[in-house]
């Protein structure tokens, strides 16, 4: 579903994204992860078409991601942003409802199947209550929801979400995710997601890619990934691994005060004892 060949991004006199290659497969649920900075953001925008690239090529469903008409590509392809929507005098289900767009004529006639969906969204979304509520009344957290059934609602075959949960307290964030997979497998789905938290990433996601100072520095699944060595090289930090008591996938723990600071911590850092690994 994704092919992506040598994909460099520069800005500003700086390589952002260097030479980065991978396939995704149609049907998993994918993360990106990485420290702040690293580019997981530019990767997202040059997949989605959002984004010139420099050098390399993106494709979609086959063909080149450029070549792709909008409305066309929209049909397949939703993007929920990082910033939750902003504070308008739209009301839920107006906003929701703009996720048809793509489906939309020329000559505005009734989408039934879309008002069927945009009530069902809703509802699993628990906002059916705040259907006519105004964003400029809703929490971040909130609007974030409102993000996501807008995306939901586009009835998507590619959904790409950019921290999803940041502005969500944990249950949900965990409902957020829940709501994603079970989507993502009944529909035969595919979902790209760049997350913060390693712990959520490693539960909920069948492959996970690594970017790190604009390169690839891995790729595969949790276990393969979520080793004690790559993340004190990517992150800088010593963490304790635990396999998850019911999943088994590694679940980290922080120790405080064991924070490398620059290269030269990194280069020098031996691997201390007495630390449990998966």
């Amino acid at each position: 579903m994704i092919e992506v060949d040598g994909l460099t991004i520069d800005a500003d006199g700086r390589r952002i994204l260097d030479n980065i290659t991978f396939r995704l497969e149609a049907g998993g649920l994918y993360g990106i992860i990485g420290p702040n900075g690293a580019g997981k953001s530019s990767l997202l925008a040059a997949i989605s078409g959002v984004r010139r690239f420099d050098a390399g090529s993106v494709r979609l469903f086959g063909r080149p991601v450029a070549s792709w008409p909008r409305r066309a590509l929209a049909r397949r392809l939703a993007v929920l942003q990082q910033e939750p929507l902003p504070r308008t005098a739209f009301t839920v289900r107006e906003v929701a409802s703009m996720g048809r767009y793509p489906y939309q004529n020329w000559f505005g006639a009734r989408d039934e199947k879309g008002e069927a969906l945009i009530d069902r969204v809703l509802e699993t979304l628990g906002l059916s209550a705040f259907a006519n509520r105004r964003l400029d009344a809703l929490s971040g957290g909130e609007r974030q929801r409102v993000a996501l059934a807008k995306v939901m609602v586009q009835d998507p075959e590619l959904l790409m979400l950019d921290e999803p949960t940041t502005y969500l307290d944990i249950g949900y964030q965990i409902q957020l995710l829940d709501l994603v997979r079970v989507w993502q497998r009944s529909g035969g789905r595919t979902v790209v997601a760049v997350l913060h938290d390693l712990n959520l990433a490693a539960q909920y996601c069948d492959r996970l890619l690594v970017i790190h100072e604009g390169r690839l520095a891995a790729d595969g699944p949790p276990s393969a990934v979520l080793t004690f060595e790559t993340i004190r090289r990517v992150f800088g930090v010593e963490p304790v691994l635990l396999p998850h008591p019911e999943s088994g996938v590694p679940q980290l723990l922080l120790q405080p005060g064991r924070r490398e600071i620059g290269p030269a911590a990194l280069r020098d850092a031996a691997a201390p004892s007495g630390i449990v690994r998966p």
